[in-house]
């Protein structure tokens, strides 16, 4: 409970940018999009795609993917080493997340059934398949490595404010998510469940 605090409102809690693991994080997305970039894949569906990404990482690391390490799984074991079926793979989770789980295809593959059904619209909007080569594939497995449960959901914006340099943020016109968006979408996740049991042991 304590380490939700912060979210709660019972503790203040403060990031800076310098902080080493928020920049490591923000390094890892930032070569993970430039090698997007660099392509052809841009505009809103590379952004979309690593706000995604971004929260697959977190979810892998923190229970809302159960058992933790699934997403690392699927993309160690289940996408080729040269990367050309990720993308594939990428898009079919994006749409089971969609899914309520009493919805989804009865011969679905196992281990895309095992992800649960995320409210809150992320995973709603079709994004073009994107192709990956043997590099960006390394690049997510370093990813899914990295300790995301470090990184909490509150400096999500931040991160991706720093993955593009300013000059191609006025050139796409690139939109961020806000730290209020980001909290729309995990709320029903899992921080209305939070907020519900700490005002009933306030109530005790």
């Amino acid at each position: 409970m304590e380490k939700f605090g912060f979210i709660l409102g019972i503790e203040k809690r403060t990031f800076h940018d310098q902080d080493p693991v928020n920049i490591a994080a923000s390094e890892l997305m930032r070569e993970l999009h430039d090698a997007l970039h660099a392509s052809d894949y841009r505009g809103r569906d590379l952004e979309q795609l690593l706000v995604r990404l971004v929260f697959c990482l977190f979810a892998d690391d923190t229970g809302i993917f159960e058992p933790i390490g699934l997403f690392q799984d699927l993309i160690t074991l289940r996408t080729n080493e040269d990367g050309s079926n990720l993308g594939q793979w990428l898009t079919q989770l994006f749409g089971v997340l969609n899914e309520p789980e009493n919805e989804r295809q009865a011969n679905l593959d196992e281990d895309i059934r095992a992800f649960p059904f995320v409210n809150g619209e992320l995973f709603a909007e079709r994004l073009r398949v994107p192709s990956f080569t043997k590099l960006m594939r390394e690049v997510l497995v370093r990813a899914c490595e990295f300790k995301w449960d470090a990184i909490s959901p509150a400096i999500f914006g931040a991160l991706f404010q720093s993955v593009m340099n300013k000059e191609h943020r006025r050139a796409q016109g690139a939109h961020y998510p806000t730290e209020r968006n980001i909290l729309k979408v995990i709320e029903p996740l899992f921080l209305d469940e939070l907020r519900a049991e700490f005002q009933r042991l306030r109530e005790r």
